[in-house]
């Protein structure tokens, strides 16, 4: 007697197979494209938490060094921003508006996502086109 599968067999395994990888397929996407939103909001935050530290160091300095000119005393603008922090794979879209010593409004686009940040509070990141 012969041991073995029979193609009945091996083709329902492979169909069952087949339904699992359909049914898992868009939860993985999900996960992914969340993953990819998570990390844009997460680089912008950063980005605007390293522009804060770097301008709240440059008017220390001013303040103790007379000859030091503070960069951010003006405001913050989008060429300025590379040399203050790491943009990662994230660019800039305007200018961001610092006042009162932080960040109140920028935006930021990375991994495909625009994140806003108005009045000091974040929106939810979109999809950029």
């Amino acid at each position: 007697m012969k041991k073995g599968f029979t193609l009945i067999e091996l083709l329902a395994v492979i169909v069952i197979l087949a339904i699992v990888a359909l049914i898992a397929t868009p939860i993985i996407l999900d996960v992914v494209e969340d993953a990819r939103k998570s990390a844009a909001a997460s680089e912008a935050n950063m980005i605007v938490s390293g522009i804060n530290t770097f301008c709240a160091t440059a008017e220390m300095k001013a303040q103790i060094d007379d000859e030091y000119t503070d960069i951010c005393a003006d405001g913050v603008t989008t060429s300025e921003v590379p040399n203050m922090v790491s943009m990662g794979n994230a660019t800039l879209e305007g200018n961001p508006t610092y006042e009162g010593g932080r960040v109140t409004a920028i935006t930021v686009i990375s991994n495909n996502y625009k994140v806003v940040m108005t009045g000091g509070v974040w929106a939810d990141p979109t999809k950029s086109e």
